[in-house]
């Protein structure tokens, strides 16, 4: 069985063209709207990768990363914040425990790069 991402995030196209991306790598994509969403499935099943957005409706990616965090039996997933709030260089965001920052206005091949350096075996 492949490798399986959560990815979390209110623009659907974006989202959507991510996922795509990811699938033509081989793997697997679960989608949510917001982070409320995000946690209803990791409560039934656990990805290889978390990507969030920062800015999403119900619960945002900061709260989402943040209760990622707080359940032991998620802290081995690597959590990556892929926001257009996140600087061009990538620079993290002192204040959320992400493994990862990344910027929307990334190259999309650069992102999966990062992407799939996270999850390889």
């Amino acid at each position: 069985m492949g490798k399986t991402v959560l990815l979390a995030d209110d623009d659907k196209e974006f989202r959507g063209t991510v996922a795509v991306a990811l699938e033509r790598a081989g793997i697997n994509v679960v989608q949510a709207s917001d982070g409320m969403g995000a946690l209803e499935h990791l409560s039934r099943s656990l990805p290889d990768l978390i990507i969030s957005d920062l800015n999403m409706p119900v619960m945002d990616g900061e709260t989402f990363c943040r209760r990622v965090r707080a359940v032991s039996a998620y802290n081995a997933i690597p959590f990556v914040i892929l926001s257009a709030m996140v600087e061009m260089d990538g620079a993290s965001l002192a204040n959320i425990p992400a493994d990862l920052c990344l910027s929307k206005q990334s190259p999309l091949s650069e992102i999966l790069s990062q992407l799939q350096d996270l999850i390889a075996d």
